[in-house]
């Protein structure tokens, strides 16, 4: 039998044991859940979940890593596609970083205790992811001569702007055509800008 069987078996109960924990959080939200409740839905022993986490918050902050990787490897699938256009990319990042979120959390009935404790005790997990993907919005648009002397700001506009619609949002469909329009509006307005000011330079 090879070494790395066992390993592995544990790396599957692991997986399986966050994974059945994030369906538990938005089953029946965060403070009805147990770790024997998880352990159940995961079909691992108690002992065994209690060897990976120490408690339910520990728990809860390895679900939000688990999210928040998610959510990154979402924005940089969309902005990596070879034959898109850089408007069209930059709008599914954000799209597809906001329809992940309304899958994950805010489908759920206890999406409002959820992103409370999601503040409270993952905050800077998702501080770090909302750094990590306002560089890949920057990062793109700075390769556009237009939209290059303002990359950073446009991105947090973009970014920031395109969350705060998604929040008011009440469904997935909803939310798409609202950033999309936004996206549209806000880009287009930040091209018309840089062609203004190097036509007045010329």
């Amino acid at each position: 039998m090879s070494e790395t069987a066992p390993v592995a078996d544990e790396n599957v109960r692991y997986k399986r044991a966050i994974r059945a924990a994030e369906e538990m959080f938005k089953r029946v939200g965060f403070r009805a859940v147990t770790m024997e409740m998880v352990a159940r839905e995961a079909n691992v022993a108690k002992a065994t979940l209690y060897s990976y986490f120490k408690n339910k918050d520990e728990l809860f902050v390895a679900v939000s890593a688990r999210m928040a990787r998610i959510l990154r490897g979402g924005v940089e699938l969309a902005l990596a596609k070879p034959d898109a256009p850089l408007d069209e990319r930059l709008t599914e990042a954000v799209i597809s970083k906001h329809r992940l979120i309304f899958t994950l959390v805010r489908g759920s009935p206890h999406a409002a205790e959820l992103f409370s404790y999601t503040h409270a005790m993952a905050g800077d997990i998702f501080a770090e992811l909302d750094a990590v993907i306002l560089r890949l919005l920057s990062s793109a648009m700075s390769q556009d001569p237009e939209l290059s002397g303002t990359a950073d700001q446009l991105a947090r506009a973009l970014y920031f702007g395109s969350g705060q619609l998604a929040s008011r949002c009440d469904s997935v469909t909803a939310m798409e055509a609202e950033l999309r329009s936004f996206s549209a509006i806000h880009l287009a307005g930040a091209r018309a800008l840089a062609s203004k000011g190097s036509q007045s330079l010329t």
